[in-house]
């Protein structure tokens, strides 16, 4: 039952980073953007596009008490990560499914590399189901084909209920980050095993070179960017073995935003290799 539920609902890695054909809902709290890339040449590269999809394509995985969606379409975001050094390339293919009001549905994040595994994070009402897959030994089948080895549920502690109307993904971040009005109250996102309280708070402005593509164009010259800072706070500091991570980062994580056009310009933060990676904007294509 399980083959067949994996090989169901997880579709080829081709697949899912089609080009999305629904048109975008037009929505005043969506971003501007339909994808952004991001480089720190030639080591680091991120990608992350933003679809609308309808809500019985998202190949959510069943379980019990699982979040269902409660609006006819959904945000698909879709997240590329590439790291390079030396010898060794690790690529990360992130997928989130996201209702209108941001509650997180589903990430999928597929891991290539030596040790390749794709992990799906299941959001349900009281705590996020975690699985993992990966290929059989000397088999190079599909992650469609892969069995399923672990999984484990993370329930929510009554402090996360009590403080938490809502929880997020990390990679969701992206969007609020690049909205007109960011956050001014703290977001609750899962990490890895445990729901984290994340304040976003601005720093203050930094001039900035930008140099980047919007739509074909090049944009360039010195913008007064508005500096953000990425706060996070474990709820459950008992249950949380590893450091928050976002795009990759970890630790102390800023953001530098146009305030014109609210994009997201550089992202800093601590990569393993590269403590003091600076991934620039280099393409935009517009919503």
């Amino acid at each position: 039952m399980k083959a067949t539920v994996v090989s169901f609902l997880l579709l080829p890695v081709a697949l899912l980073w089609f080009p999305a054909v629904v048109p975008a809902a037009e929505n005043p709290a969506r971003p501007t953007w339909r994808s952004l890339t991001f480089e720190l040449p030639p080591a680091f590269t991120v990608t992350a596009e933003l679809e609308d999809i309808d809500a019985s394509a998202a190949p959510l995985v069943e379980r019990p008490r699982a979040l269902a969606p409660k609006t006819p379409r959904l945000l698909h975001l879709k997240v590329a990560t590439r790291l390079q050094w030396f010898l060794s390339t690790k690529t990360w293919l992130g997928d989130l499914w996201l209702q209108p009001d941001w509650r997180a549905l589903q990430r999928n994040r597929l891991k290539s590399g030596r040790s390749r595994n794709l992990k799906i994070y299941r959001y349900a009402e009281h705590g996020v189901y975690r699985l993992r897959y990966q290929p059989r030994d000397g088999k190079d089948d599909p992650p469609s084909q892969w069995p399923l080895t672990s999984e484990q549920f993370y329930p929510y502690s009554p402090k996360v209920a009590r403080r938490c109307g809502t929880v997020s993904d990390p990679y969701a971040l992206l969007i609020h980050l690049s909205r007109k009005q960011a956050p001014d109250t703290p977001l609750c996102l899962f990490n890895k095993h445990s729901v984290y309280e994340v304040h976003l708070r601005q720093e203050g402005v930094q001039s900035f070179a930008a140099d980047f593509q919007r739509d074909g164009e090049r944009v360039q010259g010195r913008i007064e960017a508005e500096r953000w800072r990425i706060l996070p706070t474990p709820l459950e500091p008992e249950h949380n073995p590893e450091a928050f991570e976002f795009l990759g980062m970890e630790g102390v994580i800023e953001v530098l935003r146009d305030p014109a056009t609210h994009l997201p310009l550089q992202i800093h933060g601590y990569v393993e290799a590269l403590p003091q990676a600076r991934l620039r904007l280099t393409r935009v294509r517009s919503r």
